[in-house]
């Protein structure tokens, strides 16, 4: 019996693993890796410019204890475990603790390159602010990394609890208590504080993990947490590529008719309807859409660089522009699509023409927010700069693009 658990869970780590190899191929393109390292490279620059101009009194521990502490609280245990579960696995609940802590191990070592990441991206902030060396990284990530350990296990406790408002109050908890002993670490309190902190922790480890004893396996919400976490994943390489597990949600947003404009009734006009009503009842389109355009706004809005400013316009166009394409193959396995009595070359058409009317908007919108936030001559540039790269987009990148994708 322990053997088929064991192999139940290599299957499974196996057959995700080469589900994630699948879409990153598509996900991590030439032309998205370009624009992404141009982009971290950017933004690296400026920092590194930001950190210079810190003095001691930034709240440098309070931010980094704010930040780490919730990508410490952040920790999902993947189980991998499927709907069918719920019925043939449930008689073996009692055998599968090697497979369950299996998981647990598989969530660390899938999680820590974030802890890393950000400690890395932190760390010099850091060092400019409390003048500590560079030995302090590595001290700092054995503490990440033990509290990491224990998120993750009181998480799995937590899963045990029927009550999903005991769910809420953990994740809660958890932030408070990772912020807290980070906070005095990093400021360097007095222990008495650190070690009040960790006593804490402990106890509501051991608490959960004697509650935890005397509970069963919430099967149903083990398999609801994995199914919104693949969703999730499902959704994000959906805008590279088709992804046939995504079932989309629509929303009919009547209130966003006006702003799609009056098209003339005849029949060069049916796919430019369409992808307009795709566009805005789809939420993975028309959410990307506003969150990228928000996204960027902000950032702009907070930055006196134009360069900067121009960077991240240019970038977001580019990232709305790219993962808006695959709307030409949203439709394409519906029968009905197939029976327009309309050339395919329209089809690539109107979604050029709805993609540089998008991406038009938004270098105005940045435009606009440069102004409000900057000046006059620097919005200009901005709206000028994001019109130019819409245009270079839709008429020189995007076809090529299109096309390609309508052969695959």
């Amino acid at each position: 019996m322990m053997k088929n658990i064991e192999q139940l869970w290599k299957s499974r780590l196996d057959s995700y693993s080469g589900e994630l190899r699948k879409y990153l191929r598509y996900m991590l393109n030439d032309h998205l890796l370009f624009v992404l390292v141009f982009g971290l490279g950017a933004l690296l620059y400026y920092y590194s410019g930001w950190v210079k101009t810190l003095d001691n009194n930034f709240p440098a521990p309070l931010v980094m204890a704010v930040i780490l502490g919730a990508l410490l609280a952040w920790s999902p245990v993947y189980t991998f475990l499927m709907r069918a579960d719920t019925v043939f696995l449930l008689p073996l609940e009692e055998k599968m603790n090697s497979y369950f802590q299996k998981a647990i191990r598989t969530s660390f070592f899938s999680q820590i390159y974030l802890l890393i990441a950000g400690m890395a991206f932190l760390m010099p902030m850091y060092t400019q602010v409390k003048g500590e060396s560079a030995q302090s990284f590595f001290l700092c990530l054995l503490v990440l990394l033990g509290l990491k350990i224990w998120n993750l296990h009181i998480r799995w406790y937590v899963l045990k609890q029927q009550e999903r408002e005991s769910h809420r109050v953990d994740l809660v908890i958890r932030l408070l208590l990772n912020g807290a002993l980070l906070y005095f670490l990093f400021s360097n309190s007095n222990l008495l504080f650190v070690a009040a902190t960790a006593v804490i922790m402990i106890g509501y480890f051991l608490y959960f993990k004697k509650a935890a004893e005397r509970l069963t396996l919430k099967w149903e919400t083990l398999v609801d947490l994995e199914e919104k976490r693949m969703a999730a994943f499902y959704r994000f390489a959906n805008l590279f590529t088709d992804v046939p597990h995504l079932k989309g949600t629509v929303k009919r947003r009547q209130w966003l008719d006006p702003l799609l404009g009056k098209l003339p009734f005849n029949q060069t006009s049916t796919y430019a309807f369409l992808f307009r009503r795709t566009f805005v009842r789809m939420s993975e389109y028309f959410g990307l859409y506003v969150r990228l355009t928000m996204i960027a706004a902000l950032v702009i809005g907070f930055s006196d660089q134009v360069i900067l400013q121009l960077i991240i316009a240019l970038l977001f166009i580019y990232l709305t522009g790219f993962q808006l394409l695959p709307m030409i193959r949203r439709h394409e396995m519906k029968i009905w699509v197939s029976l327009y009595p309309v050339p395919t070359s329209e089809k690539r058409k109107a979604l050029l023409q709805l993609l540089g009317g998008l991406l038009m908007k938004q270098a105005i919108i940045f435009g606009g927010v440069t102004v409000i936030s900057q000046t006059l001559t620097q919005g200009g540039l901005v709206l000028i700069a994001g019109l130019l790269f819409a245009v270079v987009f839709t008429k020189l990148y995007a076809p090529s693009r299109l096309k390609k994708m309508e052969e695959l």
